[in-house]
């Protein structure tokens, strides 16, 4: 089977899983306490009004009504009106989305750049001082929550440094806490994989042949080990990046940064239907394109994974 018709036959598994959750999340949104026509309406609102409001936003119909008109205008690329903002979401979410962006990609780069090397030094010495850093590193970063490293940043460098913006967004620096606080909540895990994975690889029988050929150890890293290594570290750092671009929700509320994350927030705390559900529907979307695209780069990089791969199909 060629590439073209892998990647077809990924669009279309990726559809019914698409229609699956646009279901579950509409009937989760659904379930959160609290009724969007009164939070509008305001406290003092009479009963009368509050009606009104909800005949006009549709919520007064029955779920599977309201489900139906959610699908159609969701498969002609429609993802509604904000309640809150009373603009299409699609044009919320396209505001807020460069944000994360730049935020998922920015501490996705610092991992992979800090984690990658130390993965390989530590499996090329198992026994030094970098394997029990990258041990602690893993055990830490997995631990610590990522508000309680955001917030000792905040008070390290924009309080006592008086050196980096604490919040908000609008040059460089106003960057770099959210994007390092991220970074370190991946780069452990991210190491100890790269550590294994080179690690197993390092104990291959191809490697030993050439090792005991006399190729220098550069030769061996960059010709067969890194290349053997790489289907573990792509999946983790797509996975990785994907739940950075559906949004870092705890890092963008703790720094103010204006991206998917905190809009999330915004939609949930107003009961902002369609503006809640639109953006968990991108969430979705970014994870389910970032899935094809790394199975795509496995067959890119091992032919032995292209042919399992397109063998299945």
């Amino acid at each position: 089977m060629s590439l073209v018709n892998y990647v077809i036959y990924r669009l279309s598994q990726a559809f019914i899983t698409f229609l699956g959750a646009s279901l579950l999340i509409f009937l989760f949104v659904r379930l959160l306490p609290g009724d969007p026509a009164r939070l509008i309406a305001g406290p003092e609102a009479l009963e009368e009004d509050i009606q009104m409001i909800r005949a006009q936003l549709g919520l007064d119909r029955p779920l599977y009504e309201q489900f139906a008109t959610y699908m159609v205008s969701l498969l002609k690329g429609d993802l509604g009106t904000s309640i809150k903002y009373s603009t299409p979401v699609l044009d919320e979410i396209l505001a807020r989305l460069p944000y994360t962006l730049v935020l998922a990609f920015t501490a996705e780069a610092l991992a992979v750049a800090a984690a990658v090397p130390l993965g390989i030094l530590a499996a090329l010495k198992p026994r030094s001082l970098v394997s029990q850093l990258v041990s602690v590193l893993a055990v830490v970063g997995a631990s610590l929550p990522v508000f309680w490293t955001g917030l000792m940043l905040i008070f390290i460098f924009s309080v006592e440094l008086k050196l980096l913006p604490s919040s908000g967004s609008g040059s460089p620096k106003h960057l770099i806490l959210p994007s390092v606080t991220l970074a370190f909540f991946l780069i452990g895990n991210l190491a100890r994989i790269t550590r294994a994975a080179v690690m197993e690889s390092l104990a291959s029988n191809h490697v030993v042949t050439a090792r005991a050929k006399g190729l220098s150890l550069g030769k061996i890293l960059t010709r067969h080990v890194l290349r053997n290594s790489l289907i573990p570290i792509l999946t983790v750092a797509s996975v990785q990046l994907g739940a950075l671009l559906g949004g870092a929700v705890v890092t963008e509320t703790v720094f103010a940064w204006p991206g998917i994350g905190s809009l999330l927030i915004d939609s949930l705390f107003f009961r902002d239907y369609p503006l809640a559900q639109g953006v968990i529907m991108f969430t979705v979307g970014a994870f389910i394109l970032i899935n094809i695209v790394t199975d795509i780069l496995y067959a890119l990089v091992d032919p032995r994974v292209r042919e399992v791969l397109w063998k299945t199909v």
